[in-house]
């Protein structure tokens, strides 16, 4: 059994400038490992929910929602299970010329809202018409572009203050009293939050709410019940702020 579920899988072959798209992939992984290997192509795995472990040759790289790495061809790579979130992930195969170093970049809420929203224009499986293409291109020019300056630099690891703010989030305490407890007013907070992680205290919370949410439109039968389980009483007002989020309506996430 394969250690993750395919959401969407599109092979394609675009042949662009000594780039070649071979496969688009959309998985969610089944809680097992994913032993080292590696691929005769470039490949490119970028964290839209959930949590990791991305194994890189003989590193290991603590991987959540935003966490973007490019393995060269040859390059020993797999996965281990961390956290209570199993991650989803969008895959890229592709071939081109250069490139042999792994990359790993992180990319800002926006970029995974507006990446969300060119996804759910491709079709999850059969043949791309032609006007599927332009969501398809888009996606893998976001992917590819060089970093953007809201970019923040990746972490092999968070901070022993970013892991104690995230449990606190859990708890759904306001965010006032989550700075008192760690000896900092809520600014000071947000600054050296988005120092040390690029986020700031309100962003976490945020990713937090949205990790919760999802995990709650996956087991539960209607969104009215896994707004109330991610802590939201108004399901127009999770509506909204989900959309805001991810770019879809917590109905289509659901659906794709």
């Amino acid at each position: 059994m394969l250690a993750w579920s395919p959401l969407l899988v599109q092979k394609i072959e675009i042949h662009a400038l000594g780039f070649v798209l071979r496969k688009l992939q959309l998985n969610r992984h089944r809680e097992a490992e994913v032993a080292a290997h590696h691929h005769p192509y470039h490949q490119l795995i970028l964290y839209l929910a959930g949590e990791g472990v991305q194994v890189l040759r003989d590193r290991r790289v603590e991987a959540r929602a935003g966490d973007l790495f490019i393995i060269p061809p040859g390059v020993d790579h797999g996965f281990a299970m961390s956290g209570n979130s199993r991650p989803l992930c969008l895959v890229l195969e592709y071939e081109r010329r250069g490139g042999s170093r792994v990359l790993h970049r992180h990319l800002p809420q926006q970029s995974l809202n507006e990446l969300h929203a060119l996804l759910a224009r491709v079709p999850t499986k059969g043949s791309l018409a032609l006007s599927d293409y332009p969501a398809v291109l888009a996606v893998v020019a976001r992917l590819l572009e060089p970093p953007r300056a809201d970019e923040a630099p990746p972490l092999a690891a968070p901070s022993p203050l970013v892991v104690r703010v995230r449990e606190s989030l859990r708890t759904e305490k306001p965010l006032a009293e989550i700075a008192k407890e760690t000896g900092y007013v809520r600014d000071a907070l947000t600054r050296r939050l988005k120092r040390e992680h690029g986020l700031g205290l309100r962003g976490l919370r945020d990713q937090e709410r949205l990790q919760a949410a999802q995990a709650a439109l996956r087991e539960l039968p209607n969104v009215s019940a896994a707004a109330a389980k991610a802590g939201f009483d108004d399901p127009n007002y999770f509506a909204r702020w989900f959309r805001k989020q991810t770019g879809l309506t917590p109905s289509v996430w659901r659906q794709k």
